[in-house]
């Protein structure tokens, strides 16, 4: 007769922490993200992404220290695409935040990934999904009298973001295949931080000067990159790829319910419907895919 399983070694319960640490990664990016825009009067959108990079990267490293013999130079040609598509991931995604709602550059951003998930569809049920992502961006896009007109450049900016979301995916799944995903992550937020030197610099003396925003500053880093990181790595050894690209399709709405709940952002009903239109579709696909993978092979460290 075989021992009872105990509750640590029982794979519901092991799942059920995985998708728990899951949702609280995404959660704590976004308790990250609000936190940061209520420092941007301080450090400005590029000084704050600055801080963050530069601040998880060092985090990163001291952790997760790489090794020299890991730097070969077929890493260092593949870092320097990684790295800057870690930045531009960041950088446009703050320019954006300080022109639109939480949600809706959430929502905007998360087009690029979506993007690249139905661009290889050759089946007539993945047409739907394509409406709902047209759908969705005319809902959120679309102009409003009672709110008045979207600012481009914030717009701009969020798609942008998910442009180098997917230039993040395309060289992550690359360099994820000489490194392991800790390794790859650190040296790209190295990499990346180092892009955005021009914006890290000033801001570290704002930084010294206003302690408490810069005790903030390294919060935000903690809560946006390191405890994200880590708490998405280890769900990722314990839930299937449909699971993980169910959960990550839900990133939009949560965002949007964090703009509301943390920064007091509405948004119209129309705009909540197509959040909605996004989500749906990203979840449609990862649910009706037949090779099903998730729209990410490990998380960003955006």
């Amino acid at each position: 007769m075989s021992p009872p399983q105990t509750v640590q070694n029982d794979p519901r319960y092991g799942q059920t922490g995985a998708v728990l640490m899951l949702i609280g990664g995404i959660s704590s990016f976004q308790i990250g993200a609000a936190l940061a825009k209520g420092l941007f009067p301080v450090f400005g959108p590029e000084g704050m992404v600055g801080l963050r990079v530069g601040l998880a990267a060092t985090i990163l490293m001291m952790i997760w220290r790489p090794t020299r013999a890991q730097l070969t130079p077929r890493v260092l040609k593949l870092l320097i695409p990684y790295g800057a598509s870690v930045a531009i991931m960041n950088f446009c995604f703050y320019v954006a935040l300080t022109r639109l709602p939480l949600g809706m550059t959430v929502a905007l951003e998360f087009m690029g990934p979506l993007s690249l998930a139905l661009s290889g569809s050759r089946r007539w049920l993945d047409l739907l999904w394509v409406v709902l992502v047209v759908g969705g961006l005319f809902f959120l896009l679309r102009p409003e009298h009672a709110l008045g007109p979207l600012d481009p450049i914030g717009v701009g900016a969020a798609l942008f973001s998910g442009v180098g979301w997917v230039i993040y995916i395309l060289t992550g799944t690359r360099i994820g295949k000489v490194l392991s995903p800790v390794t790859a992550t650190s040296l790209g937020l190295a990499t990346a931080a180092f892009f955005l030197l021009p914006w890290l610099i000033p801001a570290l003396p704002v930084a010294v000067s206003h302690p408490e925003e810069g005790v903030l500053a390294l919060c935000v880093a903690i809560l946006s990159s390191a405890v994200p990181y880590i708490l998405d790595m280890l769900a990722m050894r314990r839930l299937k790829p449909r699971d993980l690209g169910i959960l990550l399709s839900m990133e939009p709405m949560l965002g949007a319910v964090s703009g509301l709940l943390l920064l007091h952002e509405t948004l119209s009903v129309s705009r909540w419907i197509g959040v909605g239109c996004i989500v749906l579709a990203s979840a449609g696909n990862v649910l009706t895919s037949r090779t099903t993978t998730p729209i990410e092979t490990q998380p960003p460290p955006g």
